[in-house]
């Protein structure tokens, strides 16, 4: 019996400059999809997600006006 290992490849590692270990990582964009990624990459999006998640919380912020854009924050339409 033999068994093989599946060769991981970085998502991030087109253009170079990967470290660490490649894995599949948590999804965070909330499609459910885990995608390879080396030590190095994970970091940055970590660090995106974090950036994204600033600009966009899932709570409406306190000076947001509805009726400036005629916009609302949440799904219920």
């Amino acid at each position: 019996m033999s068994s093989t290992t599946e060769q991981l490849e970085c998502l991030d590692g087109h253009g170079g400059g990967c470290e660490g270990e490649v894995e599949y990582r948590f999804a965070l964009s909330g499609t459910g999809i885990s995608y390879p990624r080396c030590d190095k990459h994970w970091a940055e999006r970590l660090d995106r997600q974090q950036e994204i998640d600033q600009r966009y919380p899932y709570n409406e912020p306190a000076d947001f006006d509805p009726l400036y854009a005629g916009e609302r924050w949440d799904e219920d339409y």
